[in-house]
């Protein structure tokens, strides 16, 4: 069967205004037919180790597996070496926390230069090899994804996944819509797992065919890695994950 994960930004207003606590996500993830979770790190309110043993107790006892703390902050391809060194060692210690609370792996911005800026690509090229090094020490890979400017183009997405010697994340959701079918399908077969961000018309229908194009060419590849829901919008979210939910699961069945 396929893993279909949930990112916590699809739950972000009920984690921000107290309906739900991180700690319970596992639970309700579970509750909603989810077996994989992948966290946003600014939704980790408490970092200490008895919060982070909590909430991985909480995901073994609802049998949820925590593929990654995806860490959306950080500019690790900036020019000024101390400002730099200074994100590294800030995305390394997100890498420990991962590595404490069972997460397989992270995901780190490839930076916000722009995407033709060759000297930017380089610096996050190195950076992303030392984070991998760190992480790997522990137990943890380093994923980067076609999120922010620098890793946006599926030739850069694949330059740095070349050097880091693993597959990425690919969001659909995050190339541009008159090229998203054709920028996807240069990079799904490099994909360890794909973040699912549909279209919507302007009454909130969701628009299915660029997710299903993209979704077959997925399991053209034999792609086994987690398929992420992404949902960002108005109104009842759960409502909206489980029509996600179900385009997904046709795509793969």
């Amino acid at each position: 069967m396929q893993r279909i994960a949930l990112t916590s930004w699809s739950i972000h207003p009920y984690l921000t205004d107290g309906t739900l606590a991180l700690v319970d996500v596992p639970a309700r993830a579970k509750a909603a037919g989810i077996a994989t979770l992948e966290l946003c790190h600014f939704h980790f309110t408490d970092t200490s180790a008895t919060a982070i043993a909590a909430l991985r107790t909480a995901a073994a006892a609802a049998e949820i597996e925590i593929f990654s703390i995806l860490i959306d902050a950080y500019d690790i391809s900036q020019a000024d070496d101390t400002l730099r060194e200074q994100d590294i060692t800030q995305v390394a210690q997100w890498i420990d926390i991962a590595a404490a609370l069972g997460a397989s792996h992270v995901r780190v911005i490839a930076g916000e230069a722009s995407a033709d800026d060759s000297a930017a690509l380089r610096r996050s090229i190195t950076a992303l090899l030392r984070l991998e090094s760190h992480a790997s020490a522990r137990g943890v890979t380093v994923l980067s994804e076609n999120f922010k400017t620098l890793g946006a183009t599926p030739a850069n997405w694949i330059a740095i996944h070349t050097a880091l010697g693993h597959g990425g994340c690919a969001d659909i959701g995050n190339f541009p819509s008159e090229t998203r079918v054709s920028d996807f399908a240069q990079v799904v077969a490099q994909a360890a797992s794909i973040h699912v961000k549909a279209s919507y018309d302007d009454a909130g229908a969701i628009l299915p065919a660029q997710v299903q194009q993209c979704l077959a060419a997925a399991r053209a590849t034999g792609f086994a890695g987690p398929t992420t829901l992404v949902y960002d919008r108005p109104g009842d979210r759960w409502q909206g994950i489980a029509v996600l939910h179900e385009i997904v699961r046709q795509a793969f069945a």
